[in-house]
Parts: structure tokens; C-alpha cells; sequence
């Protein structure tokens, strides 16, 4: 089946990940993510029991999940003023922030 085009601009990309991994869109085929592979607002990114994963999202800022976890990436607007914007849509599983400040 043939999937379609996004023609927005990526929220982040995989930095790092382990075991099966995926990303949906309303209307797409589930797919299956490898590191550097971008992530875009309204994905529902989920892991198996036993993956993990970590985003680098566009304001910088890292994103951790552990197995059986997923998020939806909602209107991702990385310069909007903290706490005007929900960012990610938690659905289920651990979800650890990362308190780790990335150099320039």
C-alpha cells in the first residue's frame, strides 16, 4: 500500500532506538522507525514491551520512552511560549523526561 507524502516539516527525529518501534497518522500504514527518521505532529509513536526509545525533538529537548509505551506528538511549535502549546498527548506506559542540557 502506498503511503502518503508529508508535506510538514518534522517535530524531531529518532536519536536513538531498541527492539520494534513504530509511528502512525491518521489515515497511513503504521511505520516501522529506524534512527534518523523523522517524527511530525499528530504521529502516535509507540513502543513494544521491552524497546526504547529516544527523540531529539526541534527545540532541542529529548524524549525517552520505555516498552509499551506510546505518545501522540500534537501541535508541536517549538518557539511558542512554555505552556501556551500541549506538546505530546501521553497514552500509556513510562515516559521519563530528560534533565540532561544539550551544548550548542
Amino acid at each position: 500500500m502506498a503511503r502518503e507524502q508529508v508535506d510538514t516539516a518534522p517535530a524531531g527525529t529518532v536519536l536513538s532506538k531498541r527492539g520494534k518501534v513504530t509511528a502512525t497518522r491518521a489515515g497511513q500504514d503504521a511505520r516501522i522507525l529506524k534512527r534518523g527518521d523523522p517524527i511530525y505532529t499528530d504521529d502516535v509513536v509507540s513502543t513494544v514491551r521491552g524497546a526504547n526509545l529516544q527523540l531529539r525533538m526541534k527545540d532541542r529537548n529529548i524524549v525517552m520512552l520505555r516498552g509499551g509505551s506510546s505518545f501522540r506528538v500534537g501541535q508541536y511549535q517549538p518557539d511558542a511560549q512554555l505552556g501556551d502549546v500541549k506538546r505530546f498527548d501521553y497514552a500509556g506506559g513510562e515516559l521519563r523526561p530528560s534533565r540532561r542540557s544539550l551544548s550548542s
